[in-house]
């Protein structure tokens, strides 16, 4: 397992129950919002369990997606029979059901009733997060969140409220969201804002987490969630965004497993501004940089779509093209991407010494 990837499972670890007991996973932010029949802001109180249902009330506070009006009690079921006391104030994704209305678990897996629900500040949301009626129901429910990570310390952090499941709303407030948390005086809440931004491409996010990563350390949540920003989220495939990723690439005052996220990203982009930073990396003393160098060459010139998130289900950024300028029959004999592209590196030296005048460099 990559490094990237152990810390974004170790923050999940974190927020899962204690014991030996299965993690819990993250529901999809974007099928609860259009699943549930009432979304609402409100306060849980007075438990009580029958079988494998706990039945309770939620004093309601704002109603984000529902006809029920605000400031009345609602009955609500949640079916399972795990330990919880029926108390907190939150978010709730609600279905309607003949005994009234069923818990749609923000969790799901091995909650307790304090999974069930997004905890969310009690009073109005904040100006910057206020909503009309008629905005969209991703948009409200996108400001109410935005509104308790900001309100929270920690939230953030809660699984399915990082990366891509947040971003999934697709909704203008997460932008908000991330350039609020990115100005944030903490590092922690600076470095989940600038990942969301550089996730959408956005180039001088990604300069300031270069320059504020020395400050963060390596074993946070926080850290894994910006590598893997860095590593398969951006892909801004302008000259400067280039530029930027390649000096991090061969910059070795900078953490390894930093480097290693910045590379894997350049190698998706493989634009001819990406080429003289990758082909430096042929020379680096780390495998896994090297493997990345000869990929992103190999994907130049045999003339390969840019990888991204979009495209890799489908695996179209694996699929040659009929033509390319450089495409030959070697290049694609020589073409490899991961683990295996390492075999290939004299190949790929020699082909950079051979083509780098006629590419401009």
């Amino acid at each position: 397992m990559c490094r990237t990837a152990f810390w974004i499972t170790f923050g999940l670890l974190l927020a899962a129950p204690s014991g030996f007991a299965p993690i819990f996973a993250p529901a999809s932010l974007v099928q609860l919002q259009q699943n549930a029949d009432l979304i609402l802001a409100g306060s849980a109180s007075d438990g009580i369990r029958a079988g494998d249902s706990l039945n309770f009330t939620i004093q309601v506070n704002r109603v984000v997606k529902g006809d029920i009006a605000p400031a009345t009690t609602i009955k609500a079921i949640w079916q399972s029979n795990n330990p919880g006391v029926a108390t907190g104030h939150g978010l709730w994704f609600l279905k309607r059901s003949p005994d009234g209305w069923s818990v749609l678990p923000v969790q799901s897996g091995w909650a307790q009733f304090n999974n069930i629900f997004i905890p969310v500040p009690t009073g109005p949301l904040p100006d910057a997060y206020a909503y009309g009626p008629a905005a969209s129901a991703s948009d409200k429910v996108a400001s109410e969140i935005s509104a308790a990570i900001e309100g929270i310390p920690g939230l953030g952090l809660l699984p399915g409220l990082q990366g891509g499941l947040l971003d999934q709303l697709n909704s203008p407030v997460i932008q908000v969201l991330y350039r609020r948390l990115a100005a944030s005086s903490s590092i922690q809440q600076k470095i989940l804002g600038l990942s969301g931004l550089i996730r959408s491409g956005n180039t001088p996010a990604l300069n300031s987490a270069i320059e504020a990563v020395p400050a963060i350390s390596s074993s946070t949540v926080e850290y894994g969630t910006l590598l893997l920003s860095i590593r398969d989220g951006f892909r801004a495939s302008d000259a400067n965004s280039a530029v930027i990723l390649g000096q991090a690439a061969v910059n070795t005052s900078l953490r390894l497993d930093f480097r290693q996220s910045v590379a894997h990203a350049l190698r998706g982009i493989h634009t001819k501004d990406a080429l003289p930073y990758l082909a430096a990396l042929l020379d680096d003393p780390d495998i896994e940089l090297q493997s990345e160098a000869v990929g992103g060459l190999a994907s130049f010139a045999n003339g390969l779509a840019i990888q991204t998130a979009a495209g890799g289900p489908s695996l179209s950024y694996l699929q040659l093209p009929d033509r390319a300028p450089y495409k030959t029959e070697d290049t694609v004999a020589h073409f490899a991407l991961g683990e295996a592209a390492h075999r290939y590196l004299s190949y790929w030296k020699t082909w950079w010494s051979l083509n780098r005048t006629a590419l401009g460099y």
